[in-house]
């Protein structure tokens, strides 16, 4: 499990310890939890990993759980990994806005992720992602390039 390492994210390891504590997860769960207040008491954790070590972790994993960021998901279909996603809400302090929601679910809708939009999901989410496949990410460079070219365009027309 990762929060990635700008924001603190309890929620998700709260709920992630709950899980274990309660049996719901039985499998070794070990988080990169970042800096936030919450410490689990039924999984190993750390609060910030080196390369080496996160990515042997990765490699490892069977599966991974995180927040919605685009950089954890990257990860996780470039080793291609099985993930489950808990975005960061603006409500909950957790984020400026809500931007992971959106992130998610477009991810979801490619079948790169599978999403629990709260904390009662996770479990049941859970339960599916042994036999979930990500879909490969493929990226449209080509669409990238021209958007980009597109909007240097706009800023020269702009002065």
């Amino acid at each position: 499990m990762t929060v990635g390492s700008m924001f603190p994210f309890d929620r998700l390891i709260r709920a992630m310890d709950e899980h274990v504590a309660a049996g719901r997860i039985t499998d070794e769960v070990v988080a990169q939890i970042g800096s936030g207040d919450y410490e689990p008491k039924h999984f190993r954790f750390e609060r910030f990993m080196e390369k080496g070590p996160f990515e042997h972790l990765l490699r490892t994993a069977d599966c991974i759980v995180s927040h919605a960021g685009i950089g954890s998901i990257a990860t996780a279909l470039a080793h291609e990994k099985p993930m489950l996603v808990l975005p960061r809400l603006k409500r909950h302090g957790e984020h400026v806005n809500d931007h992971q929601v959106a992130t998610a679910r477009k991810y979801a809708e490619l079948g790169h992720v599978l999403v629990a939009y709260d904390e009662a999901e996770i479990a049941p989410v859970l339960s599916r992602l042994a036999e979930f496949r990500p879909a490969p990410r493929v990226v449209n460079t080509v669409g990238v390039a021209e958007r980009v070219g597109q909007f240097l365009h706009q800023v020269m027309q702009r002065r």
